[in-house]
């Protein structure tokens, strides 16, 4: 596999980088602490099992234990950092999930705890464990510690903000896909597509064109005379001082550049082999003038190839059938959070939907390709545990469709933007995300571009994925269970937590079901895929109310943020605080799914969340509502309740009073209404306002002195009332005038 077999001695160099001194191998110019990955990326050798985190200097390492996990965020416990041998500090509970150390000894600690609304929080330490900055960034996708260690870079849809960490003062440039820094970090150099800028002092002094649409690395070379930047087949460098192109370098097939570093008198190139069921990663070092010094291969992974074959298409979907993205393709995986899943901390406080499918695997699982395609992103949105691909059928510049891959080590991803990808093509590893298991989260999307970047048009979530996995061989149905103790179904007044009687049911209804459904062998609980509903009415059994659509857990979005999320929650799901959202770590987990909010077609609208069943449409009496609960694999759960509608049908005339002037407000009401007459009518006898419950039993009896000009408002303090429908009746003489009046 070697490109170059001639070798050169080496000799050891010691320059001083930040605050500590580098020691180099003397056969290949490599920093003692680091090596190349499988895949042609440089690691850091300090990372392991042990110390989860290290600086790119190898002098600060941090070790911590994995508590609770949520589907993107993870609890960091009991966080010791250390210099060399030494103990710097202990931190009990760590604001965040994943963090990055400088090599002046600067902790950032990434908070995803905002990631539905595509924000993340980083929080600053230095090396004794001081708090010394945080802020907020929305769509970042690029971070890192400058050389010196000193100043943190952010990289978001748009800008590149460079923030020093001593002063709290920040800089920023062009939006950028790349960035590196000279050692003294008196240039930075960017590239996002073709474009190259270089600055000085965060000015820029100079644009190239590079010629290189895909770039994967870019580098500046310790002396500061030169630039280099590489995409999978090209090596390229330029003058720093005319910004001429001073070589280029190429590979041969099966190869592919991976990662630059720059070094006293040479640059480095991470370079991935690739062929045959075999991925290497090679390091090649050239001198200034683009003549190789040395090559060497430095790992290597067997991994496992396969046929392209093709799933049967499911006449039942719409949807391209797919292979599962694990060993074996043809076998249903553990099914963790499902699609549109309601989820939270176990509150009523706030709760979102699932932006797509998760799915536990041990930790290490290799992923394969579901899908030939182009690869369109490789990028990470909170450090070392958010690396994520996505790969499309079709490269266009355009909008398309394509498959995400998310939570996979980075140093095992075996492509980049650009490359094609046949189905079932090694893609990656997972990480660990829990103390002895990881999880890939996995959706089609939709985007716009050759690229898809990480900004605030992007990533629109086309369908559930189940719908096209295959095969679907789950056998285990749905179970509608009791919503509460004796009433099989549960029945609100429209969007209230006002639950109601079944056996006096009136006005606009919501009806929730809590379902139940476990996929194969998994223990993590999951709603219903679709619901239906219907009504007959009793004891003649006819049907009053067609078979309907309740919900079907397959919405399109126009963007992957659960932001908007939030806001289609209560859409789908009821939630207060006798129904708070399932904590996403609970095996059994309570869905309440809400039927009533949808007009029966399969197309969410938070408009919706207004509908209800109208009992005032049917006559008073008694009503069965039958329901059916599915999943995606054809099981269905089936059920009925008998209910009553009860609507006021008391044989109270409906007499007009003295020309309708009389006005009830508010309505519905919580602490008092008022009764407001017209002050120019003049009655010759008085006027009686009675209430009733909703069982027609009188409440309380008031007196409006018709003859008192001066009172117009009769004002009625509903204390002690307890929530639910009301009836009011206005007498005048032989006139009287009947109404509706709601409680909260």
């Amino acid at each position: 596999m070697k490109i170059n077999t001639h070798l050169k001695s080496v000799l050891l160099f010691i320059p001083i980088f930040g605050n500590s001194l580098i020691c180099y191998n003397q056969e290949n110019y490599l920093p003692e602490n680091n090596t190349v990955s499988f895949n042609g990326t440089f690691v850091n050798k300090n990372v392991d099992d042990e110390f989860k985190a290290a600086s790119d200097n190898g002098l600060f390492k941090a070790m911590y234990d994995i508590g609770a996990v949520t589907d993107e965020q993870r609890e960091l416990l009991n966080l010791k950092l250390f210099r060399d041998d030494r103990l710097l500090y202990f931190m009990e509970s760590v604001p965040g999930s994943d963090l990055y150390i400088s090599n002046s000894g600067y902790m950032a600690v990434l908070d995803m705890h905002l990631h539905f609304i595509q924000q993340v929080s980083i929080r600053f330490y230095n090396d004794t464990g001081k708090f010394v900055y945080s802020d907020t960034f929305e769509y970042a996708s690029l971070f890192g510690f400058s050389p010196m260690g000193e100043k943190f870079v952010v990289g978001t849809d748009k800008e590149l903000m460079i923030i020093n960490l001593r002063t709290g003062k920040s800089n920023s440039v062009e939006c950028c896909s790349k960035f590196a820094f000279s050692e003294d970090e008196q240039i930075l150099a960017t590239a996002k597509e073709s474009r190259l800028t270089i600055y000085e002092q965060f000015q820029p002094v100079y644009k190239i064109n590079t010629g290189l649409f895909y770039p994967r690395g870019i580098a500046v070379s310790s002396d500061k005379k030169k630039v280099y930047i590489i995409d999978k087949k090209n090596l390229k460098a330029f003058s720093l001082s005319d910004y001429n192109e001073l070589f280029v370098k190429k590979l041969p097939e099966n190869y592919s550049y991976r990662n630059l570093m720059p070094v006293p008198n040479a640059i480095l190139a991470g370079v991935h082999y690739r062929y045959q069921g075999i991925s290497s990663g090679i390091l090649m070092v050239y001198n200034s003038q683009g003549d190789i010094l040395n090559e060497k291969e430095l790992a290597t992974k067997n991994y496992d190839e396969f046929p392209e074959t093709k799933s049967p298409q499911k006449s039942s979907s719409k949807y391209d059938q797919i292979p599962w993205p694990f060993i074996p393709f043809d076998d249903v995986h553990k099914v963790w959070n499902h699609y549109e899943q309601h989820m939270g901390d176990g509150t009523g406080y706030w709760a979102y939907l699932h932006q797509g499918l998760d799915l536990e695997v041990p930790i290490g699982e290799p992923v394969y390709a579901v899908e030939e395609g182009y690869v369109k992103l490789v990028l990470t949105i909170g450090g070392a545990s958010y690396w994520r691909l996505a790969i499309s059928p079709d490269q266009v510049s355009g909008y398309s469709d394509g498959w995400l891959y998310a939570h996979l080590i980075e140093s095992s991803i075996q492509v980049d933007v650009g490359d094609y990808v046949g189905l079932h093509d090694y893609l990656g590893d997972i990480i660990y995300w829990s103390a002895d298991w990881g999880h890939i989260h996995f959706v089609n999307i939709h985007d716009q571009g050759t690229i898809w970047y990480y900004d605030d048009d992007e990533w629109g979530i086309n369908f559930n994925p189940l719908l096209a996995l295959y095969p679907i061989t789950d056998a285990v149905a749905p179970v509608i269970e009791n919503f509460s103790t004796g009433s099989k179904f549960g029945f609100c007044a429209n969007e209230t937590s006002n639950y109601l009687d079944p056996d006096s049911l009136y006005g606009d209804v919501d009806i929730i079901l809590k379902i139940s459904d476990y996929h194969g062998d998994s223990e993590w609980e999951q709603p219903a895929f679709k619901t239906y509903y219907w009504l007959k009415s009793l004891p003649d059994n006819s049907l009053v109310f067609p078979k309907t659509l309740g919900q079907i857990l397959n919405h399109t979005y126009e963007f992957y943020n659960a932001g908007g999320y939030e806001g289609y929650a209560p859409l789908i799901y009821k939630k207060d605080n006798l129904h708070p959202s399932p904590h996403w770590m609970n095996e059994s987990r309570d869905y309440f799914q809400i039927l009533t909010n949808n007009n029966g077609d399969s197309i969410a609208e938070l408009s919706e969340t207004n509908l209800a069943f109208p009992t005032t449409d049917y006559p008073d009496g008694n009503y069965r509502i039958f329901v059916e609960a599915w999943d995606e694999f054809g099981n269905m759960d089936y059920d009925s309740m008998d209910v009553n509608f009860d609507n006021f049908n008391t044989g109270f005339s409906d007499i007009s009073f003295v020309n309708n002037n009389i006005n009830c407000f508010p309505n519905p009401a919580a602490d008092y209404t008022t009764f407001e007459f017209d002050p120019e009518d003049e009655f010759s006898s008085p006027v009686t306002i009675s209430i009733y419950n909703n069982s027609m039993m009188l409440i309380q009896k008031y007196l409006y002195n018709s003859g008192d000009r001066n009172s117009s408002q009769l004002k009625i303090n509903l204390e002690g009332f307890t929530g639910g429908l009301y009836f009011y009746k206005i007498v005048k003489g032989d006139n009287e005038f009947t109404g509706k009046l709601i409680i909260r």
